[in-house]
């Protein structure tokens, strides 16, 4: 189809045209050839490199929101061209790159540096190659429909060192099935060595051996410590998402601590997610679609036994749950709580949110 250009050569080619004829004036006839001829030129070079075109996407397979996610667009064609731009991305987050010149019969790659604005899983769209030609005159465009998935991870925030604090002693030391001199478990029996208390000694089996052995303890193994994520239906999806954020900065932090943390939600079953990738990828894709966490917490679950740090939308929490780690956002957390979140997810303290 012509620009806004051709259409005024367009026009004015007819008009000169029609001016020459009612003339007979050789030069009119002369100036309408010239504007012709531009227009054959342009329509020439805008469709000559949509013939026996290739395109070829290397997308990522995740991405973060509000950061750039390069999409690598490879182009050939069998008679080159110039001047093309490649649109691609999913919906919603498309951008463009120009392609100054294509190499007849060599492919030509440009990074398009799509942005998605949130969390999700999202199906690329077509491939858009748009051409105007040498003179701009004409816009061709060929779509390529080529099928591919990206999972935008929710971006993490930075966790104040007041936060850290009350997240990372409680989990110190607390690994499963640690061995210790203390009376929890009896785990068996080992050789004496200087400095042992001489009440741990255990007589009967010294005196089979023929030697002193002291008995040793182990102490009692531990669930993991889980990330409760609030997916109440109940609640907006800019709360969820504002939630799903603080969840994603807590684990990154607790990580570094305890690998085997591990996030629990109920949507409305439970669902249990243990590594950084694959929690990831299911924090991408929440819905609020689950129970309201009271009634889920108040009863029976993966959740007993374990050290939990809720992120709740709301502070509607059983009773018992003042013993837990509860991160609530700033408008729900009573005065002096101890951890809140922003509206964008960042985790932060009660006086720093209050500031």
């Amino acid at each position: 189809m012509p620009t806004r250009e051709g259409l005024v050569v367009l026009i004015l080619s007819v008009a000169v045209f029609l001016l020459a004829t009612n003339l007979m004036s050789g030069l009119l006839f002369a100036l309408d050839a010239l504007l012709v001829s531009l227009l054959l030129v342009g329509t020439v070079t805008t469709l000559l490199p949509m013939h026996r075109m290739r395109v070829r996407r290397r997308a990522p397979a995740r991405g973060v929101e509000g950061t750039p996610v390069p999409i690598q667009v490879e182009v050939s064609a069998a008679r080159g061209g110039r001047f093309l731009v490649i649109e691609d991305g999913p919906q919603g987050m498309r951008a463009r790159t120009p392609l100054a010149h294509l190499p007849r019969g060599r492919p030509a790659a440009v990074t398009i540096p799509a942005v998605p604005a949130r969390r999700g899983q999202f199906m690329f769209g077509p491939v858009e190659v748009t051409s105007r030609g040498t003179i701009g005159l004409l816009i061709a465009r060929r779509r390529f429909d080529l099928r591919d998935q990206i999972t935008v991870w929710p971006r993490t925030g930075p966790v104040p060192d007041a936060v850290r604090l009350r997240l990372i002693p409680q989990e110190e030391g607390e690994a499963a099935g640690v061995r210790t001199r203390q009376p929890e478990n009896f785990y068996g029996v080992r050789d004496y060595q200087p400095g042992d208390s001489p009440s741990r000694i255990h007589w009967r089996s010294s005196a089979r051996r023929g030697a002193l052995v002291v008995r040793e303890y182990e102490r009692p193994t531990r669930s993991a410590p889980a990330i409760v994520v609030d997916l109440d239906r109940r609640q907006s999806l800019s709360r969820l998402d504002a939630v799903v954020r603080a969840a994603a900065s807590l684990l990154k932090t607790m990580l570094e601590q305890r690998p085997d943390i591990v996030t629990l939600g109920w949507e409305p079953q439970p669902v249990e997610q243990r590594g950084w990738e694959a929690t990831m990828d299911w924090l991408a894709g929440l819905t609020p679609s689950g129970p309201p966490l009271r009634d889920v917490l108040s009863g029976p679950g993966p959740h007993a036994g374990r050290h939990l740090i809720i992120v709740a939308s709301t502070a509607a929490l059983p009773p018992w749950a003042a013993d837990a780690m509860v991160v609530l956002p700033a408008e729900e957390a009573p005065a002096g709580w101890p951890l809140v979140f922003t509206s964008e997810g960042r985790v932060q303290s009660w006086q720093a949110g209050a500031a």
